[in-house]
């Protein structure tokens, strides 16, 4: 499996994503598609007007997301990545934003070549702004700590769709 299709396997997880095959407002309020895209295959935004989608729509949208974020990432990592780590990464950065990413003490471990304190570093990402807010949402931590364990090797993404 290559960071790609590892990275397509975490996150179309039902427990991480989800797949939406209409538009949908996602808890940070944005208008969402698919297995979490904000963008079309265009690049165009979903809107409430959005029309439905396939589940091999869904799917090739969620490739193309990841290559573009593969193509980001690697632009701001300096150290060599096995192909779970890449697939780690890229969930989390599908997840959190590229820039949230870049500018992160995760990024910054992982720079250092300090491997496992990166890996830590997933598990300070499970939070939310909601209603206003900063929370720890159970469902955050559960992924980061898959996340985790995919990025040191010890966990293998079973579940999800991987195409």
């Amino acid at each position: 499996m290559t960071g790609i299709d590892i990275a397509i396997a975490l996150i179309s997880r039902d427990d991480f994503e989800g797949l939406s095959l209409k538009p949908y407002l996602c808890p940070a309020s944005y208008w969402t598609i698919g297995y979490g895209n904000r963008f079309l295959a265009d690049g165009s935004p979903v809107t409430a007007q959005t029309k439905p989608i396939t589940k091999a729509q869904a799917l090739a949208l969620l490739r193309q997301t990841v290559m573009t974020l593969q193509a980001r990432l690697r632009s701001f990592v300096a150290v060599p990545l096995t192909d779970y780590q890449e697939g780690a990464l890229l969930s989390w950065q599908f997840n959190v934003g590229s820039n949230a990413a870049q500018g992160s003490t995760l990024i910054r471990r992982l720079n250092q070549r300090l491997y496992a304190a990166a890996a830590q570093q997933f598990l300070v990402w499970d939070k939310a702004t909601v209603n206003g807010q900063l929370i720890v949402l159970r469902g955050l931590q559960r992924r980061r700590k898959i996340e985790s364990e995919v990025f040191l090797g010890r966990g293998i993404p079973t579940t999800g769709v991987s195409a």
